[in-house]
């Protein structure tokens, strides 16, 4: 069978290192069929078990729901029942915020008059919304190095005021 396998490559002029190329095609061929046809021989048996994972993610689910109601438990008025004097039977809630103070309430009448910002204290300038110590400071020192100000735009030169804040204490300045 190797003498008959000679003489047809010899009669069909193949050379040595084509021989080897096509022996080395036949086996990849022959190895790549026999991995592809059974693919218990290159995959694993075992089954990975997802119990303990699954049981992982539950637990963890629940400890986040329970914190997520424990958070919202806070947020939600608790009812209670009115005095028997209520005619109406409405109930009473109790909110977790602090009610407004009722003492300021109409005894500050300058809250709604504009404030200057070319006179005003740092105290003064931290009325305006969005305008605190650090805030006010700077105003003040820009202030004391410019001289003051000649028009409502010149606070975006103030570190820290952009054109958000500055639209919205525009209507409560005064120059």
């Amino acid at each position: 069978m190797k003498r008959k396998l000679f003489y047809l490559f010899e009669r069909l002029q193949i050379k040595r290192s084509e021989r080897i190329a096509i022996s080395i095609l036949m086996a990849v061929t022959v190895i790549t069929t026999v991995l592809y046809s059974s693919p218990e021989i290159w995959t694993s048996k075992s089954e990975f078990d997802y119990s303990i994972s699954d049981s992982i993610f539950s637990a963890r689910s629940a400890s986040l729901i329970a914190e997520k109601e424990m958070i919202l438990e806070r947020y939600q008025p608790e009812e209670i029942q009115a005095n028997s004097s209520n005619e109406n039977g409405l109930v009473e809630t109790y909110r977790d915020t602090i009610p407004p103070d009722s003492s300021d309430q109409g005894t500050n009448s300058d809250s709604t008059a504009l404030i200057n910002v070319n006179s005003a204290s740092e105290n003064k300038l931290q009325e305006l919304p969005g305008i605190g110590p650090a805030y006010a400071s700077r105003i003040v020192e820009w202030r004391s190095e410019n001289g003051p100000f000649t028009s409502k735009d010149q606070l975006i030169e103030i570190k820290g005021i952009g054109e958000k804040r500055l639209e919205t204490i525009r209507p409560l300045i005064t120059l």
